[in-house]
């Protein structure tokens, strides 16, 4: 049980200290700062915000109903500015009997201009936002099946697009169909629900034929089970952050609600410029609610 509490402080303390840090650099850019005021899903009267699309893309002989997301912007006082961007996630009625894990990828995707990672060593980019469950992640009909893809239910990242940016919803009757989110690349994250405490930092390679955050092709960078699992209700805060190292590394930070992990990637490969904010629910029939979407330069 101490050691537990130790690693909850150490956890809170290390990001407390990150966040310190960064705060410290006069020249901090807002990128994106997405609160759903104005109650809109496009890039509109508020300033800062941009433009969400619902992306489903079915592989064969899998069917969800409705067919594809649903992205609203609905009135929720619990994440703080009174509204916020849901994600209706559809109910998967038939699986491949192969693995139900891929059977569908249904997700909302943030756009906007093309922000690079600064040149030099500290320059950083910082994602964040506040998410919260319409209900516990344990009554969703998928992890009383599949118990086991509890361990990737949350997933979240910054992506480059690939010179092929999203300007409308898609929905595609198959994976590999050459749809644009196909051939883009980025880094996310893989967080536990349910029962499953998970805590993963993975890179997505440009044209592996895979849609944003569904792995194949993808390449683990560092994991973690030390932290709480999620199966609630209550506000959650997710941080993703991206820190030039050198000119061919990169180091990346994720944490939820303070509890963090670190991982390296490095080499001609790295990414460095991002235009996409990517949102997933691996759970069928499991919504929800995102505000607060920041993104900066520091």
């Amino acid at each position: 049980m101490l050691n537990k509490y130790l690693k909850v402080l150490l956890s809170s303390a290390l990001l407390l200290t990150v966040g310190t840090s960064f705060s410290e650099k006069v020249n901090a850019q807002a990128f994106v700062n997405d609160t759903f005021t104005d109650g809109g899903l496009t890039n509109g009267a508020d300033p800062l915000d941009i433009s969400w699309f619902g992306i489903s893309s079915n592989f064969y002989q899998t069917v969800s109903t409705p067919s594809q997301i649903k992205l609203s912007v609905v009135e929720d006082q619990i994440l703080g500015s009174g509204k916020a961007l849901n994600l209706d996630t559809p109910s998967f009625t038939t699986y491949p009997s192969y693995d139900p894990a891929v059977s569908a990828a249904h997700f909302a995707l943030g756009t906007f201009a093309p922000v690079t990672l600064g040149s030099e060593p500290g320059d950083t980019l910082y994602l964040s936002f506040d998410f919260r469950f319409t209900t516990k992640p344990s009554t969703s009909t998928t992890f009383s099946q599949f118990p086991n893809l509890g361990a990737s239910a949350l997933r979240f990242g910054l992506y480059n697009s690939a010179s092929t940016p999203v300007t409308t919803n898609i929905l595609a009757s198959l994976l590999r169909s050459g749809t644009p989110v196909e051939d883009d690349g980025g880094y996310f994250v893989l967080v536990g629900l349910a029962g499953t405490s998970r805590l993963e930092v993975a890179k997505e390679n440009f044209n592996s034929e895979d849609s944003i955050t569904g792995g194949y092709g993808g390449l683990g960078l560092i994991s973690t089970n030390s932290l709480p699992t999620i199966d609630d209700t209550a506000r959650h805060t997710a941080v993703l952050i991206i820190r030039r190292v050198d000119s061919q590394t990169v180091r990346i930070t994720t944490s939820i609600d303070g509890y963090l992990v670190k991982a390296v990637d490095s080499g001609p490969g790295i990414i460095t410029s991002f235009d996409e904010i990517a949102v997933r629910i691996n759970f069928s029939d499991l919504n929800i609610n995102i505000d607060n979407v920041v993104l900066q330069a520091l």
